[in-house]
């Protein structure tokens, strides 16, 4: 019995490179215009991450289940909703201080209670992005023990607890688009020994487009017919042959023919 092929599409499979997590005191700061724009000054990184731990997320809520005679289950209430974002900080340095003993100062360690702070978490792939900031506001508290030891890294894990808006909005959420496609023209005429160009164009999930010419790889199937380089096709012998560009794993083609 013949196996059908795996499904999926690995370009949608993520392994996030990098990671930030942000800290803003102002409760009224803004969100960067999108996930391209960097954070501005109201806004404080907590400095190194360690990777292997991550971003863990835990959701809790109370859940009561409603039967019938017989035992059939016929509803379920939900209530008490809670979402909790947890990160290690590899630094100590101020905004690591503020959250490990807020309410402190440089010359006094206080019992600490949490303050109100807006949060946003970044992963990173290359030039891909993605973000979440508190819709509303957050509270940290140390998760766990912290200690200073001469083998290992000194680390804090905090657990972030997300408060919702009054509409149940957990996240402001911001993304890179995601290249769909790309293409560049079907066909392509030149004569030998001149130049023609192609244009590559990528389509990204949002509708949105952009001129990867010089971003993209190319080649020839012919090169003794007609040789590519950035888009510029030079004939160099009578005939036809195949120019490819590929841009972030999607490709196109497009069939020249040298006059």
């Amino acid at each position: 019995m013949k196996e059908d092929a795996v499904a999926g599409d690995p370009l949608k499979a993520n392994l996030w490179t990098d990671a930030d997590v942000y800290i803003s005191t102002n409760l009224s700061a803004t969100l960067p215009a999108n996930a391209s724009t960097p954070f501005g000054v109201d806004w404080q990184q907590v400095g190194l991450l360690d990777g292997d731990d991550g971003f863990p997320e835990s959701r809790d809520e109370d859940t009561d289940d409603k039967f019938a005679w017989g035992g059939i289950l016929v509803r379920t209430s939900r209530n008490h909703f809670k979402l909790t974002k947890s990160f290690t900080a590899l630094e100590d340095n101020d905004t690591t201080f503020s959250l490990l003993w807020p309410g402190s100062s440089a010359t006094q360690i206080k019992v600490p209670r949490p303050a109100k702070v807006l949060i946003a978490f970044e992963t990173r792939e290359g030039g891909k992005v993605r973000r979440l900031k508190a819709a509303n506001y957050a509270e940290v508290s140390l998760d766990g023990d912290h200690g200073e030891n001469e083998t290992d890294l000194e680390s804090m894990t905090f657990v972030a607890t997300i408060y919702p808006t009054g509409d149940g909005v957990l996240f402001e959420r911001q993304t890179t688009p995601t290249l769909v496609s790309i293409s560049i023209p079907t066909t392509l005429s030149v004569a030998d020994g001149a130049i023609g160009s192609l244009t590559a164009t990528a389509t990204y999930d949002d509708a949105s487009t952009a001129n990867v010419t010089a971003l993209s790889s190319w080649g020839t199937s012919n090169a003794a017919k007609a040789i590519v380089s950035a888009g510029f096709v030079t004939g160099v012998d009578p005939g036809s042959a195949t120019i490819t560009a590929t841009y972030e794993g999607q490709s196109d083609t497009c069939a020249v023919t040298v006059t």
